[in-house]
């Protein structure tokens, strides 16, 4: 992994992914058109209802987080957290709380102990993501859910588009190599919650079609392009191939598959885990 000029390690919001420009509010944007659909319904099977309390966790441009705020209503409540919080700024809620939180090393969040606590793409791009996991569980109060969504990359290696194949990949590589992001940490799921003891564990998988100049061809080609600088430095892909992919994504005949989204949710036991404020 990469070091930045403080000579600590490059995070996903250190100019490699995340920042302050239009382009990152579109790209969070078009990631919630893609994804909220699955989150919600996942939430719904698992029964989170009014008076929970909830943590999203890494909440990007707070769609769930607003969702969730309706889903709770008055009795429940809601704390959204970010290491950047300014997409969450116009977030406006009586039971959303905001707060700017480092999950890898501030304490746990005021609210809890949580019913649920939801974060998606954020423990696969975080090389302590086993320790940020054991914290998150410390913070449920006992009998709550913890859901996890992350990229998969394996979809990927088989797609038949080879300058998309392999811009993908570069993608890929760059994150694992700038910001210590393990795209395979998710096919594993769900045996991180199996082997923490969690009770009515279950995952589902979602392949969201790329193509037709969709929301999630819009989400990857605003990827590829934050990416780009780093793919090249890093000699992952030629220009040309970035070029063609790009040209593939805007095309409303092309259709892939990218990375997968792999979910987990899991239960900690009543006599399990105990609450911290502190952890």
């Amino acid at each position: 992994m990469e070091e930045g000029t403080n000579g600590q390690r490059l995070r996903y919001a250190d100019g490699v992914l995340g920042g302050p420009d239009e382009a990152e509010r579109v790209r969070l944007a078009a990631m919630a058109e893609v994804c909220d659909p699955t989150t919600i319904r996942v939430f719904g099977d698992l029964g989170v209802d009014a008076g929970w309390r909830c943590l999203e966790v890494g909440a990007g441009g707070g769609s769930i987080a607003v969702w969730l705020a309706g889903r709770v209503a008055a009795a429940g409540h809601v704390v959204a957290t970010d290491v950047d919080i300014r997409y969450l700024a116009e977030l406006a809620a009586p039971n959303l709380t905001v707060l700017r939180h480092d999950v890898t090393r501030d304490p746990a969040p005021d609210g809890g102990p949580f019913d649920l606590i939801h974060a998606r793409f954020v423990l696969e791009h975080l090389p302590e993501r086993e320790d940020v996991l054991d914290r998150l569980l410390t913070w449920l109060r006992p009998g709550g859910t913890i859901v996890l969504e992350s990229i998969a990359r394996f979809p990927v290696d088989s797609a038949p588009h080879a300058p998309f194949r392999d811009a993908m990949l570069g993608i890929d590589q760059a994150l694992a190599k700038t910001i210590g992001t393990d795209s395979g940490w998710a096919r594993g799921f769900p045996g991180p919650l199996v082997a923490r003891g969690l009770a009515d564990v279950g995952m589902t998988v979602q392949l969201p079609t790329t193509g037709g100049a969709n929301a999630s061809a819009r989400c990857w080609t605003l990827t590829l392009s934050r990416l780009r600088p780093h793919i090249r430095r890093l000699e992952l892909a030629s220009d040309a191939t970035l070029d063609e992919a790009l040209d593939q994504l805007a095309d409303p005949s092309f259709f892939d598959v990218a990375f997968a989204t792999a979910i987990a949710w899991g239960r900690v036991p009543v006599s399990g885990y105990g609450t911290s404020s502190q952890a």
